[in-house]
């Protein structure tokens, strides 16, 4: 089931390609979304974030089933990442890149793989939960850095 963390990583590509590349303009959803912080959303800060992302893709990739809970903990990022785009469509009450590979890609590749390691008896009720905190935790990552950026008053142009 190996092929499953490399899915991980190519749906994180396939997915950055559309928040970035095409249709892009990521960035200015997210600055549409919360004004306050727009002046802290940069291409560094993208990059890093992204940059994060595909380092713990990697990393569950050569850690696989040997830390199913660190590897799943990918699936759980994934599916968050996908239900905030959702979210983010509606709250512009439009399209928000990323939207379509988390609904197509993210959503149904991390339900797919929570369901086959919980049936096959691989991934404990106890393991399931701390796999989706870790998820949950890595999509708090950007909100938390753009939040202390802002409580720091540092100030972009």
């Amino acid at each position: 089931m190996e092929w499953i963390f490399w899915s991980f990583l190519l749906a994180s590509l396939i997915h950055m390609g559309e928040e970035y590349f095409y249709p892009g303009g990521f960035m200015d959803v997210m600055k549409r979304l919360n004004p306050a912080l727009a002046s802290f959303v940069t291409v560094p800060m993208a990059v890093i974030i992204n940059g994060l992302q595909l380092v713990l893709c990697i990393c569950a990739v050569v850690a696989g089933e040997s830390r199913l809970t660190f590897s799943m903990s990918i699936a759980g990022l994934l599916v968050t990442n996908g239900v905030v785009h959702i979210l983010g469509c509606l709250r512009v009450r439009g399209y928000a890149p990323g939207v379509i590979t988390g609904i197509l890609l993210y959503i149904p590749l991390s339900l797919y793989a929570y369901h086959y390691f919980v049936s096959s008896r691989l991934l404990t009720a106890d393991r399931l939960i701390a796999s989706v905190a870790l998820g949950l935790g890595y999509q708090a990552v950007p909100i938390i850095y753009l939040t202390l950026a802002r409580m720091s008053g540092r100030h972009r142009p």
